[in-house]
């Protein structure tokens, strides 16, 4: 009886066999016309001759812990064990001067090192086998060239470096019709590798005075090494896996790393596409689920009206409406403009009417929140919009220093007094402005109804929640609003749960599981501008036609490249979530595969592992961290900054930890720089270990 990932690995490969791109027609001519002087061809195995069906190569041992647990054994981090199980084989082959271990080898430490799996390491083992022999797929490039090489009679050889044995390599040849060959060239039988340059010696030994010619996937090991020992290469890099380890090899990251890795097998222009292949792989995982996530709650809460706020759900709202939850639900729904800006003045209002003062979290909301480093405090009145003529300047040098000096953020409690006693005359009539708007706008879009109402947002504190239940209760009503949300932060929400009512989360809850924190907070930056909506932030509301309207902020012309690219991920992932709904397949991945959980699997391998291109793409995405919009900077602090004296606030400025740091691991920074990995490493000390080796190795 096939298992469910046993049904999931068979799609996959079913779909790659109907939809295999065509031939690489230059590369083929290419290798053909190069052939002809060598009587030796040589090919790597692995990504060169075949291929597995996921992404990483280490994610074949979640597909195995996969199989173990729907097999009914309790083997929840089985797949660390067996990575980490191959490094410490490793590093003991090292000490004895041995180039690589095997199969047995690591099964053997696994049962050492984790005797808990000690009654599953045989099928384990004879299930990694059967995985690797029947789930992986041929290079069609190289499988028509493999013939055409035979049929000029010259003589092929493949060379690996693998830990699997002989019989097993060559089942998997055969599996995808490669079973004539002069010679298999196993860095497992030999103990010799091509990393080394070892495994060369055998062949220069056996084919001594021919010429021979090696094609492989990897740069140094196949191209570089066999250079130095006279061999001519060609770098095949049509099928280059990734390594990850984000999810920390959890089997929730095993569809995305199937679906991941059949676009870049079945469709060569696609996946060239960075910004449409992240919606389809990642996108669609996250929203698709976070709808029948949001489906299922707002049933079970029996809600009668969701409103989706602007502007972080603008783009779940439209993906509500279009495949008609309201129906599904019962419900109905709108969309809701709203900001952190105008519901925060808003509050201070009501603050100030009710106690004659703000509250220390609206003065953290004026702030903490609203000044960035090397801000003068001229720029910090200017944000507030306080007209300097109205304040007593010499006052304010005396306390902060000049108008164009960089604000001093050791004096920022000082400033939160000023701006609570001196300041709060001048900000009294913003905050009344707004309040008076947007009661109107909230009014008219029946916020204060008797009915059972909830909101949609990506969530983090519950500040709008909180805002809108203080708002109704300023008029006498006292049923709670319901939140719904991606993730909510233990800091902050912990307080305004009792105070505003429901609060659940999809994807990240410190309340619930605080060791995984590290995921919430590498994402929320990333989370919050992919959900950019197709209009500016609300900065307050005006009648009009009998109607209250919102005013937008003034669109910012660095945004264009941004907007340009979100498009492309939208459009990615509404590809996909169109087929989900109708239960299609997408790169033969069933909906039913996508939850919370898969999707939070696909967000840890992107956002705390992503790759170099992820890096780059990613970290020019420009992020406002006032709730003005006013200051963008990009989420990777790049080497064009100057940052020897400023280390701790570029580490931090972008939100983003594992994509900077990373950024500094590609490109070499860590071996120039001891201090700076002393400092990197410190700031990994709550990270998951294999987390952590990953980003400093």
């Amino acid at each position: 009886m096939k298992t469910d990932i046993i049904n999931l690995l068979s799609s996959t490969r079913n779909y790659f066999f109907q939809n295999a791109r065509t031939y690489d027609n230059i590369y083929i001519e290419r290798v053909l016309k190069d052939i002809e002087c060598y009587e030796v061809i040589s090919f790597d195995i692995f990504d060169t001759i075949l291929t597995r069906l996921v992404e990483c190569p280490i994610d074949v041992f979640s597909i195995v812990e996969k199989y173990l647990i729907e097999k009914g054994h309790s083997c929840v981090g089985f797949a660390v064990a067996r990575f980490e199980s191959e490094k410490i084989a490793r590093d003991i082959a090292y000490q004895q001067n041995i180039e690589e271990v095997t199969l047995d080898n690591i099964y053997e430490q696994l049962k050492i090192t984790y005797p808990e799996y000690r009654d599953v390491i045989e099928e384990a083992k004879q299930t990694e086998i059967m995985i690797e022999i029947n789930y992986c797929v041929p290079s069609l490039d190289n499988l028509f060239l493999i013939n055409k090489i035979f049929e000029k009679n010259k003589k092929i050889i493949l060379v690996s470096d693998m830990y699997l044995d002989e019989e097993t390599i060559k089942k998997m040849l055969s599996k995808v019709g490669v079973s004539s060959f002069d010679k298999l060239y196993l860095s497992s039988n030999l103990l010799k590798t091509k990393n080394h340059g070892t495994i060369w010696q055998n062949v220069l030994d056996d084919y001594a005075n021919q010429k021979i010619l090696h094609i492989g996937d990897n740069y140094y090991s196949d191209v570089e090494v066999p250079k130095r020992n006279g061999i001519d290469t060609i770098w095949y890099n049509s099928l280059i896996t990734e390594r990850r380890l984000g999810g920390q090899l959890s089997t929730d990251i095993i569809p995305f790393s199937l679906i991941k890795k059949m676009i870049l097998l079945t469709d060569k222009v696609i996946s060239k596409d960075f910004w449409f292949v992240f919606g389809i792989c990642c996108g669609s995982f996250f929203i698709y689920s976070f709808l029948q996530w949001l489906n299922d709650h707002v049933r079970k809460n029996k809600i009668e009206h969701v409103y989706f706020c602007s502007r972080d759900a603008q783009i779940i709202y439209n993906l509500w409406k279009e495949f008609n939850f309201d129906k599904l639900c019962g419900v109905t729904s709108s969309y809701l403009y709203i900001s952190r800006f105008v519901l925060g003045y808003s509050q201070c209002y009501i603050e100030c009417q009710k106690h004659n003062k703000l509250s220390e979290a609206s003065l953290t909301f004026l702030s903490n929140h609203n000044i960035v480093e090397g801000q003068t405090n001229r720029d910090v009145l200017t944000r507030l919009k306080i007209n300097i003529s109205d304040i007593d300047v010499n006052n304010f040098v005396n306390k902060f220093g000049d108008l164009d000096s960089k604000f001093n953020f050791s004096l920022l409690d000082d400033f939160k007094f000023y701006l609570g006693h001196d300041l709060l005359p001048l900000l009294l009539p913003q905050f009344e402005e707004q309040y008076k708007n947007s009661y109107q706008y909230y009014d008219q879009e029946g916020i204060f109804s008797s009915k059972k109402i909830a909101i949609v947002d990506l969530g983090w504190s519950g500040t709008l929640q909180q805002a809108l239940t203080l708002f109704r209760e300023n008029h006498g009503i006292k049923e709670k609003i319901s939140g719904f949300y991606y993730g909510l932060h233990n800091g902050l929400a912990t307080g305004r749960i009792f105070y505003n009512g429901l609060m659940n989360a999809a994807f990240f809850s410190e309340f619930n599981d605080p060791n995984k924190s590290f995921l919430m907070k590498n994402s929320i930056n990333i989370l919050e501008n992919l959900h950019v909506a197709d209009h500016e932030s609300v900065i307050g509301f005006t009648k009009s036609m009998e109607k209250y309207i919102p005013i937008f902020k003034e669109k910012k012309d660095n945004l264009k490249e941004q907007v340009v690219n979100l498009n492309r991920f939208y459009k990615g992932l509404h590809l996909v979530i169109s087929k989900w709904v109708k239960n299609e397949d997408v790169f033969g991945i069933n909906s039913d595969y996508i939850d919370v959980n898969t999707a939070k699997g696909a967000l840890a391998q992107v956002i705390c592992s992503p790759t170099s291109l992820e890096v780059k793409e990613l970290g020019n995405i420009l992020h406002a961290p006032g709730y003005d919009h006013e200051i963008y900077f990009p989420l990777i602090w790049s080497n064009e900054e100057p940052w020897d004296e400023k280390i701790y606030p570029m580490i931090h400025r972008g939100g983003w930890l594992c994509g900077q740091l990373l950024y500094w691991k590609y490109n070499g920074y860590y071996s120039d720089n001891v201090h700076l990995y002393q400092i990197v490493s410190n700031e990994l000390s709550n990270y998951p270990t294999i987390l952590k080796n990953f980003i400093l190795g």
